[in-house]
């Protein structure tokens, strides 16, 4: 099934970069020449972009950073930065934004910011933000939550880059205005682990992209 009209395959690319601009003041693009490219809404071109991740994730060593964003009506923002390090979840990192203006500028409010790093409980899960999923449990998540889904009534996106990077996977019911469905978007990959170092100074700062 072909989800995606054509004028959405013109637009798609910069929105799956850009994917809460609008509705998150703070959020970047990301400036990676390795920009998603649409698929159709079945599970042989998901298994296709899981594919090219394979490939990626043998290259880097199974050692990646990504960052993943959600939005809410309340106007707050929710941040999960995850570490690879050789297959091994070593770092997750949560922050809760509110964008707002003072004194005539933008400003951002750090809401609750913490790291957890190896041997600490809130490094999986279960506690703020999404949990510490690998790039092949996304695309598990998003073929058993989103593919399944009816499109004639659901929205629902589904997008990768070049690397295999799930950039975009999503529902929600079209009859639903306010956080009914899921997504599984990845807004940001490094395809590296980052320093411990670099994750601390990301933690206290009201960026949403890492800053290297």
């Amino acid at each position: 099934m072909n989800f995606w009209h054509k004028s959405s395959k013109r637009i798609l690319p910069g929105l799956a970069a850009c994917l809460f601009s609008m509705s998150v003041m703070s959020a970047t693009c990301e400036s990676s020449p390795n920009e998603a490219r649409t698929l159709d809404f079945d599970k042989e071109s998901l298994e296709a972009a899981k594919q090219n991740w394979q490939s990626t994730a043998h290259r880097l060593n199974n050692s990646y950073t990504y960052i993943r964003v959600q939005g809410s009506m309340t106007g707050e923002t929710y941040v999960t930065l995850v570490r690879f390090e050789n297959s091994e979840l070593t770092a997750r990192i949560y922050k809760r934004l509110k964008v707002g203006v003072k004194d005539g500028k933008r400003h951002v409010e750090i809401r609750e910011a913490w790291m957890a790093t190896k041997g600490m409980k809130r490094l999986f899960g279960g506690e703020g933000g999404f949990p510490g999923l690998s790039m092949e449990e996304l695309y598990d998540a998003c073929e058993s939550e989103v593919l399944k889904r009816d499109a004639e009534k659901n929205h629902v996106g589904l997008a990768a880059d070049d690397r295999g990077v799930l950039k975009r996977c999503y529902y929600s019911p079209k009859m639903c205005a306010d956080d009914c469905g899921k997504s599984y978007d990845v807004s940001h990959f490094y395809p590296e682990s980052i320093s411990d170092e670099i994750l601390k100074e990301y933690v206290t700062g009201p960026n949403i992209e890492l800053k290297k």
